[in-house]
């Protein structure tokens, strides 16, 4: 009963509510600047949005619309968002407000968004260190041994930037380190010194100190891709970079010992905990073992957190717990981990009883030891028959402790040995088997060489369009937008290439239009296909830098090509 109820708990946590809000990648920017807001409307479809009227600001673009389903361990998240590019043009203190929208039969409006625009500098330093630099960017300078500490390693800059290097990790000398791989990585404005630049979370690292005093993570260095706007580019050519090399500061966190004294019932957790416990009984008698679940939930060292002491009356025999599970995620960018504890316990007499443990973590929110609340759980134990049952699901209490000393013996005849088995025949045909094997591989490789290489590179088109959006789906998520379009480009182009036949001299989109709908492509899908192609060389050239647009690029993109290998095939048949 008591894990439905935590099953239940779970269950309701997940229903999330439908919210509207307004994003916006600047809150401070330079005048006669630009920059991105964008009303999101989270876990319901919408109609009938209305945008606020923008009145200090002049509208760009806009609004670019977009809507995104993703399935994650059965939750369903349901995104729409209307995006608007703006320019302010005067110095000031402004105010973006709401937008409405309609969603489930209730009228939504998003909160009202500060924006300050402030006075920009004419200077560009004609040396390109002046315009990137990387800073590393801890959440807290001061904490406790065991309590997490997050680091960014932020991006400034006015340049384009292809991509980055790090050729030697930092050291992280007094710190246990783990590295996130997710987190909001969206490209922020941010003004500095009357400088607007952009700026981008390139990597978090979770930091958890294991000792006290002055810790210290060194300098190092790290190599980003500048692009030069000076050198060639174009459609079918990758854009030029030079490589520059940059050495971060010094990071130092100051790390504070635990108040001293013993704190009854400490886990060793520190950071913001959580606990949910239970018994898998209410009613029991002497012979049976009841077992008791703890699960500790936090942002702590998940190292330093033990199995609690559980100090019950004489009236129980507690053995030592076992640590069921042990695992961590990421959740809103920290290290969230947990582990479950069982205890058996063994009433030793009838009888009513309350088992309130107790168990505290210190919470560095407070600056204290925290007493966790668990129970009281009721227990009612009858007497039972002096045989203890029920402790096999465990295995650490036998039926019986004594077992009787048997008077006579029972001998079994001896197997025949090896020879003969099942083993023996299946280790003596192996050969035979592996042979036959080898046989079949040669037949089926002299077949696929007699194949004209031509009717292979058909056959493995859509495989290798596959793998080329792969790599775009990584440019896509370090927020590289030029290398992203280059490659889904690249990817449609090799497509119709290897799909076609039709030499890289030869294309066109006139070209590709009449090759696609000799295949019998419909016409529909040879449209979209083009849109894709006309997509990125706009992008390319115009220097487009959505996240939600490279998102519903890359989508549309994998699911044409898969629409075409579809009616292809169906036509094969």
């Amino acid at each position: 009963m008591v894990f439905c109820c935590w099953s239940a708990a779970w269950l309701a946590n997940g229903q999330n509510d439908v919210t509207f809000e307004a994003v916006t990648n600047a809150r401070q920017v330079v005048v006669n600047s630009n920059f991105e807001v964008t009303f999101t409307l989270k876990f319901a479809n919408g109609s009938e949005f209305v945008p606020p009227s923008f009145k200090d600001f002049m509208v760009l673009a806009g609004p670019v619309t977009s809507t995104s389903m993703q399935i994650v361990n059965g939750n369903v998240t349901r995104e729409m968002g209307f995006s608007y590019t703006l320019q302010p043009t005067k110095i000031g203190k402004f105010t973006i407000g709401s937008a409405s929208i309609k969603a489930n039969g209730k009228l939504m409006r998003s909160t009202p968004v500060e924006m300050e625009v402030v006075k920009g500098t004419t200077k560009l330093g004609a040396d390109t260190g002046e315009a990137v630099f990387i800073r590393l960017m801890p959440n807290k300078r001061q904490a406790f041994v065991g309590e997490q500490v997050l680091l960014d390693f932020k991006l400034y800059t006015t340049v384009g930037i292809e991509g980055y290097d790090i050729p030697e990790d930092p050291t992280y000398d007094g710190f246990y380190a783990l590295e996130l791989r997710r987190f909001s990585s969206n490209t922020v404005q941010e003004v500095i010194n009357g400088r607007q630049y952009a700026t981008k979370v390139l990597r978090r690292i979770a930091l958890f100190p294991q000792k006290t005093g002055r810790l210290r993570v060194e300098p190092f260095r790290i190599q980003l891709a500048v692009v030069d706007e000076a050198g060639n580019r174009g459609f079918l050519f990758s854009r030029s970079v030079k490589p520059v090399f940059y050495t971060t500061d010094a990071v130092e966190i100051n790390v504070s010992p635990l108040p001293s004294g013993d704190k009854d019932g400490f886990c060793g957790a520190v950071g913001a905990y959580e606990i949910q416990a239970g018994i898998d009984r209410k009613t029991a008698t002497t012979d049976d073992a009841i077992t008791l679940s703890l699960l500790l939930r936090g942002n702590g060292d998940a190292k330093r957190v033990q199995a609690p002491t559980l100090v019950l009356s004489d009236s129980f025999e507690v053995y030592p717990p076992k640590v069921v599970s042990d695992k961590s995620e990421e959740i809103r960018g920290e290290i969230i981990s947990e582990k479950r504890f069982e205890y058996l316990i063994l009433p030793k007499f009838p009888g009513s009883f309350s088992i309130m443990p107790r168990v505290s973590y210190f919470d560095t929110g407070k600056n204290s030891f925290v007493d966790l609340p668990i129970g009281p759980f009721q227990l009612q134990v009858k007497a039972g028959t002096g045989k203890i049952i029920g402790a096999g699901k465990t295995g650490d209490v036998g039926i019986n402790d004594i077992l009787p000393i048997k008077s006579t013996a029972k001998f079994a005849q001896a197997s025949d040995g090896f020879v003969g088995s099942m083993l023996f025949y299946l280790l003596a045909f192996l050969p035979v088997l592996a042979f036959s094997f080898f046989l079949f591989y040669r037949k089926k490789q002299h077949e696929l060489g007699a194949i004209d290489p031509k009717i292979l590179k058909v056959r493995s088109a859509g495989r290798e369009a596959q793998k080329r959006m792969a790599t775009a789906h990584q440019q896509l998520q370090l927020g590289n937008s030029r290398a992203f379009y280059d490659e889904v480009s690249k990817a449609y182009l090799g497509y119709v290439c290897d799909k076609t036949g039709l030499p890289l001299s030869k294309f066109s989109k006139h070209n590709v239009r009449e090759t696609l709908i000799s295949l019998q492509v419909g016409s529909n899908t040879v449209e979209d296909f083009l849109k894709v192609l006309q997509t990125c060389e706009i992008a390319l050239f115009a220097g487009m830098d959505n996240q939600t647009s490279m998102q519903s690029t890359y989508e549309t993109a994998i699911g044409i090509i898969t629409k075409i290998e579809d009616e292809l095939s169906k036509k094969a048949i």
